[in-house]
């Protein structure tokens, strides 16, 4: 089965062979995850499950139930789980790689919540979490997403990076090729302050505490971070010590899977 685009790149990318110079950046981060995978404990985070966590976004925002019945989140749902069933025979990703369902919904409430003019997020890979996020934009009618990612050195990976992101969403996109460690800052001084930051990325202690501290004081008053996989490390839970207004560990089950069978799900949900 052939790989069927939903779009086309919205910059131009670079070919395979230009991409060596990435290597030490990807041989790092898959050093760093082995290590602490291998000697780190894993952090015990108090959670709540996702509807605890929607009242508690309900009670400060108000009309999150309307939210999440739009016509447009179920939109982006389905044509997204029709794509990847269409080409996990044929893709050079992880499967799990892809944001899980209730991850990505939790993208796109954001984003209608607090109609953000900026949104920045680091990981890409099929674009999942990208496509719901540009979708709320869209109904929004404001706001420009700049992602961040180093994607896999492999051959054809080009094919799958932002698959999932059609041709009339891409105006508001702005992808940024390379390691949040290299990109990150230089974008952060570039661009307007943050209204939403979403992490899902490279998810060692490492990264994420330095993704967290580059972003939070770009961060308005106000404005959401998300993370993904939190329960890894110690890195979301360090995050208290800037005082958040809010600071969540969501631990639940998906219900409607966008691919493969329904899955435990853990990120973190912070605002400042």
């Amino acid at each position: 089965m052939k790989i069927t685009r939903t779009g086309t790149p919205p910059e131009p990318r670079l070919p395979s062979s230009l991409r060596l110079g990435e290597l030490p950046d990807v041989l790092l981060g898959h050093a760093e995850a082995l290590v602490e995978r291998l000697l780190a404990r894993a952090p015990t985070y108090e959670t709540v499950g996702w509807e605890k966590a929607l009242d508690d976004l309900a009670a400060r925002f108000g009309n999150v139930a309307e939210v999440l019945e739009e016509p447009a989140l179920l939109e982006v749902e389905e044509r997204t789980r029709r794509l990847l069933a269409d080409i996990r025979h044929e893709d050079p990703y992880v499967p799990h790689w892809a944001a899980d369902s209730v991850m990505a919904r939790c993208c796109y409430l954001a984003c209608r919540l607090i109609e953000p003019e900026v949104v920045v997020e680091t990981g890409v890979a099929y674009g999942v979490s990208s496509a719901f996020i540009l979708k709320a934009l869209e109904e929004n009618r404001r706001g420009t997403l700049y992602s961040v990612d180093l994607p896999p050195l492999r051959r054809e990976a080009d094919r799958s990076w932002g698959v999932t992101v059609p041709d009339e969403l891409r105006r508001r996109w702005r992808l940024h090729w390379g390691s949040s460690a290299r990109i990150l800052p230089r974008l952060l001084r570039e661009i307007p302050m943050v209204d939403l930051f979403v992490h899902d990325s490279l998810h060692t202690h490492r990264n994420m505490r330095r993704e967290f501290d580059t972003v939070w004081p770009r961060l308005r008053n106000g404005g959401l971070l998300l993370a993904d996989d939190v329960e890894r490390n110690h890195a979301f839970g360090q995050l208290r010590q800037k005082d958040p207004a809010l600071w969540r560990v969501i631990e639940d089950r998906e219900e409607s899977p966008l691919h493969g069978k329904a899955a435990p799900v853990v990120f973190g949900i912070a605002m400042k």
